[in-house]
């Protein structure tokens, strides 16, 4: 079966129990909480797959991943991930999961990139105003990347908008190189 099939099919039922149960919030931020292990640790994925390892220590592991003392709606899908042999599918089942919750809760993903710290009074501006702009609420990850120069990168969804110095400078580059080639 196609690993997305899985993952749409899981995650929605793992969203409509947690709703059912009344713990969807706390289901979510366990999701997120696993999938921020993946991306810490990349050898979870190959500890998940070893066929040496018992099942028992994978659940355990994965209990741990996701913060634990985890809810019963969680614990009780990752045991039906293990009665089914899915748990290679976890990765992409809680990617899934954290887009319908999303989605059902009208929280739009966004990341702030800054060359230093910013301000709470301007990162409350921006994220009202973008709250304004989305009707929904604005989850935001903010990133200090000081190659950026001043300025900043904002990114809700799948929009951006780059009010970089290093941006800015590029784009005076690109120009400058583009006039040139009319010239000659």
């Amino acid at each position: 079966m196609n690993n997305g099939l899985i993952a749409a099919r899981y995650a929605t039922a793992l969203l409509d129990f947690a709703n059912k149960s009344d713990s969807s919030d706390r289901v979510y931020k366990e999701a997120k909480a696993v999938l921020q292990s993946f991306s810490k640790f990349s050898e979870l994925r190959s500890v998940l797959e070893n066929p040496v390892l018992a099942k028992k220590a994978k659940r355990e592991i994965i209990l741990n991943a996701a913060g634990g003392n985890i809810s019963l709606p969680f614990e009780r899908f990752i045991d039906l991930l293990w009665e089914n042999n899915r748990e290679d599918h976890l990765h992409s089942i809680m990617l899934k999961y954290v887009d319908l919750y999303r989605k059902q809760k009208n929280i739009h993903s966004g990341k702030l990139t800054t060359a230093s710290a910013v301000e709470l009074s301007i990162e409350k501006r921006l994220l009202t105003l973008m709250e304004k702009e989305t009707g929904g609420t604005v989850e935001l990850e903010k990133i200090i990347d000081p190659a950026i120069l001043g300025g900043f990168l904002f990114e809700v969804d799948f929009v951006r908008w780059d009010a970089s110095l290093s941006g800015q400078l590029k784009r005076i580059r690109e120009e400058y190189i583009e006039q040139n080639k009319r010239i000659l």
